[in-house]
């Protein structure tokens, strides 16, 4: 089973002392801004047609191929 903590940063001492001390337990330190990018590649490649879609963009986006799109509407 993996479970995932979020702790307050005046915790984190206290809990991994507390966590490492647990013999059975594997403590896994993951750097928030790596997991949440990693996230969202695991999301977005998650489906064939996701991934065959990003696969073409980057494919055009190499190729010089660039769509602009404006995201708000003036």
């Amino acid at each position: 089973m993996k479970i995932e903590l979020e702790v307050p940063d005046s915790k984190v001492s206290f809990i991994m002392e507390l966590l490492e001390s647990i013999p059975f337990i594997k403590v896994k330190k993951t750097d928030i801004h790596v997991a949440s990018k990693m996230d969202t590649t695991n999301y977005l490649l998650s489906t064939p047609a996701n991934e065959q879609r990003l696969s073409d963009a980057l494919e055009r986006s190499k190729q010089g191929i660039i769509e602009h799109h404006n995201l708000f509407k003036e």
